[in-house]
């Protein structure tokens, strides 16, 4: 759980950002890399000439041209802008040796303790998932600035920590350390991945009682936030209210409005975009319509879209748009077509795109396409030494449905272990999060007693006993203790929700009057009354 640090954000002096020069954020530069390199080494002799390369492009290409430098000058100092783009390459490739090599180079040359390097090593660590080093160099670093504490929230970001980034944040306001666009942004985002929305609320009231300009940059924010904590309606009213938008900022607002199936709206909130002069679709547009033409059913849509992209904007279909066209096909049951446009792509279907075309034969009850998929899927993962194993699951729930108890041992004992199930639930302005198995939060007594009466009304609606409850289960059984009607309960889980859970939510939605919006890594469902917006299809 978030501590109680978060309740204390409303009450913390803030005041609006810095401009004083420590504002200056790596992330502004935009320069050669390699005119960096070569006026970072400091030299007397002739000077050797460089030709340009994208770092972005080719990291390791960098990483070998700053080892050439080092050769070329072994006796010359550094500067601080030789180390910048060579971090930001080891950064991008995950390679943490060169990495080590050349902190232990800025150390020798008496620039560890440089703004530049010092979130250019944090960038590097965590993006190796080196977390602990990371939060080591971050606590020896004397005189923090905006950027060095935004650089340590994007670290906690990159390595899939946003609730200690939220926290980063909240102990940067108790040093007395003014917020920039960067840091208020990177918070934004660590309330999104939480669903963390009366934070993110509290971010928004913060940015409008400063009266901080709603640039392209942090508009764009608050419309992920809100689209991603499950209040659509507040991001379409931060949308509409931008003045200026960017392809990225339209490309947020479709996709949160395919998630949560709303596709009409997502169809004609691009036909917006193509009227907005000097704005032109890219294959994430098409993928966020793909997407809202497969959970609103627009099967004809989504083929006229799939055809538009190359016909008039010459965008090439990727995996992607092949994997929404596959669900929005198995979603309508046309799971022949759906088959044979994955055995007729241009490029190799991955296992995700499978992976679509099972649960459709799951949904459509088609055991034999079924055993089809699963055996494609089973050659992709041959050859992998520790493939996904959630095909299997599938497979034993139709066996069993089948009645095919032999097949269900089977693929049963083929499933490993899966990743650990994580839900996080808001409530005030903490975030509690819930694991399978734990039973440390403080009131999990009262929690058991709960669940114990969800199964009680469960066997009461002839259902099964509920056994060793998934992350969900206890989240929504916390929020049922800690909120009241009409007040959503609100839930982010880190996997797909499984049918025994939302067949648990819908149940509760309906004995208990509740509304429960809960977002999995798949898609937004919204439970009222005993129904999912997803028509129990995900």
């Amino acid at each position: 759980m978030i501590t109680a640090t978060l309740s204390t954000l409303q009450s913390l002096p803030l005041s609006s950002p810095s401009h004083s020069s420590s504002s200056y954020s790596l992330r502004h530069s935009h320069g050669r890399p390699f005119e960096s390199f070569e006026n970072g080494f400091r030299r007397s002799s002739q000077t050797h000439r460089f030709d340009y390369v994208d770092y972005q492009e080719t990291p390791y290409r960098v990483i070998e041209r700053y080892r050439e430098m080092v050769l070329i000058y072994n006796n010359g100092a550094f500067s601080n802008l030789a180390f910048a783009p060579v971090l930001k390459a080891c950064s991008k490739a995950s390679a943490l040796n060169p990495g080590k090599q050349i902190h232990a180079q800025a150390i020798k040359s008496g620039l560890s303790s440089d703004v530049f390097v010092q979130t250019s090593l944090l960038a590097m660590y965590s993006s190796c998932g080196e977390m602990e080093t990371v939060f080591n160099l971050f606590d020896k670093i004397p005189h923090r600035n905006v950027v060095t504490w935004t650089a340590m929230m994007d670290a906690c970001l990159r390595s899939e920590q946003p609730s200690r980034a939220a926290v980063v944040f909240c102990e940067m306001q108790r040093a007395g350390v003014r917020p920039d666009n960067f840091s208020i942004v990177s918070l934004l985002s660590a309330c999104a991945r939480l669903g963390a929305l009366n934070l993110g609320r509290w971010v928004h009231s913060f940015i409008e009682k400063e009266g901080l300009e709603l640039t392209v940059f942090i508009g764009t924010a608050l419309v992920d936030m809100y689209c991603k904590c499950g209040s659509i309606d507040d991001a379409l009213m931060v949308f509409n209210s931008m003045k200026k938008k960017n392809v990225q900022s339209w490309n947020v607002m479709l996709h949160g409005l395919s998630v949560h199936g709303r596709g009409e709206e997502a169809l004609q909130l691009f036909f917006e975009m193509e009227m907005d002069i000097g704005i032109r679709p890219n294959e994430v547009t098409f993928v966020g319509i793909l997407c809202g033409c497969s959970h609103s059913g627009l099967v004809e849509e989504g083929r006229f879209y799939f055809d538009l992209m190359w016909s008039k904007y010459g965008i090439e279909p990727t995996v992607k748009h092949y994997g929404c066209m596959v669900d929005l096909l198995g979603r309508a049951g046309l799971l022949e077509e759906a088959f044979k446009m994955v055995m007729e792509m241009p490029i190799p279907p991955n296992p995700v795109i499978w992976g679509s075309l099972l649960s459709a034969c799951r949904a459509q009850n088609n055991l034999g396409m079924a055993e089809r998929v699963n055996q494609r899927i089973i050659e992709i993962h041959r050859d992998s030494v520790q493939g996904d194993t959630s095909h299997y699951v599938i497979m034993s729930n139709m066996y069993a449905e089948a009645g095919l108890n032999n097949k269900m041992a089977e693929a049963r004992i083929k499933i490993g272990k899966k990743p650990k199930g994580r839900s996080w639930i808001e409530i005030g302005c903490d975030v509690h999060e819930f694991t399978v198995g734990d039973v440390s939060h403080s009131m999990w007594l009262k929690i058991k007693v709960m669940l114990n009466e969800i199964m009680k009304k469960r066997e009461d609606h002839g259902e099964e006993d509920l056994q060793n409850p998934h992350s969900e289960k206890v989240a929504v059984a916390f929020g049922l203790l800690s909120t009241s009607s009409p007040m959503p309960i609100r839930i982010v889980k880190n996997l797909r929700i499984c049918e025994d859970c939302h067949g648990v939510m819908k149940l509760i939605s309906e004995v208990y009057e509740r509304e429960i919006v809960l977002r999995d890594c798949t898609r937004f469902h919204r439970f009222m009354g005993g129904l999912c917006s997803c028509k129990d299809y995900w």
